[in-house]
């Protein structure tokens, strides 16, 4: 029984010598392969970043080229794009003029001095084209009130027209146009205006009118020579001077001159 008890309680010694591993530690080697892996990764993600900032400063290098330049002299495009570009580009700068050339005919203006009866209220002027009055109202030093119309044609054609009687002669109708119309032009049988000059002396009537159209009618019209305007334009002045008591004495006074010196036989 005593042999036994030393042969169970006799010590087990372990005489390895070096640090003791724990049974889940990997090798040394492992280890460095590991690690040897992360450094090759890491060095190919190093690479990808390094391309991404180069790609990133060429697009960018790109954009400021492309955005300083017109559609038309960029080279990178294809034919057809370039075309198409510069026919936009083309088309935007054609658009802009023509804004341009419709703004400086909106503000091209006119004046008219027609010869009417003072007694007609109507202020209406013939000058070939076809109006809708769309307003009227009495102006600061006139006593007589102003119409605004425009042309039939609007709001394609500009052109409106103010008449308003002459503060200083009843029988004179004052049209001023702003604009200039953009469709055919009347014929040259309605046009009827008669012009007369700037400087207006009620005691002293115009003997010999000028006739006149708007600045954009001549353009298509050369001298007028119907024999019905001739009629119409003879109608109208002589209705003008036979209302006139100045014109009406000054005849008699040169008939009666007339007869004293060459009496008759």
């Amino acid at each position: 029984m005593g042999s036994d008890w030393i042969h169970q309680s006799s010590p087990s010694l372990d005489l390895r010598v070096g640090p003791r591993r724990s049974p889940d530690q990997a090798p040394v080697g492992v280890l460095e392969a590991m690690l040897n892996q992360i450094s090759e990764e890491n060095r190919r993600l190093t690479g990808m970043v390094s391309d991404m900032y180069k790609n990133h400063s060429a697009l960018r290098r790109r954009l400021s080229y492309l955005a300083s330049v017109s559609p038309c002299e960029k080279g990178s495009a294809s034919p057809k794009r370039k075309r198409v570009d510069c026919e936009k580009h083309a088309a935007s700068d054609d658009e802009h003029g023509c804004k341009r050339s419709r703004e400086d005919a909106m503000t091209k203006t006119s004046k008219v001095y027609v010869r009417t009866d003072p007694s007609d209220p109507s202020l209406v002027v013939m000058d070939g084209y076809q109006w809708r009055k769309y307003g009227q109202k009495v102006t600061r030093g006139n006593p007589f009130p102003r119409a605004y119309f425009r042309c039939s044609f609007a709001p394609s054609c500009p052109v409106k027209k103010k008449v308003q009687r002459s503060a200083e002669d009843k029988s004179l109708l004052v049209a001023t146009y702003e604009g200039v119309h953009n469709h055919k032009h009347p014929s040259p049988d309605e046009v009827y205006t008669v012009k007369c000059p700037s400087h207006i002396n009620s005691s002293a009537p115009s003997i010999d009118p000028v006739v006149t159209r708007q600045p954009d009618v001549d353009r298509g019209f050369g001298e007028i020579e119907s024999p019905k305007f001739d009629r119409a334009l003879v109608e109208q002045m002589v209705a003008t001077l036979t209302k006139d008591p100045n014109f009406t004495a000054a005849v008699a006074a040169a008939i009666s001159e007339r007869f004293l010196r060459d009496p008759p036989a």
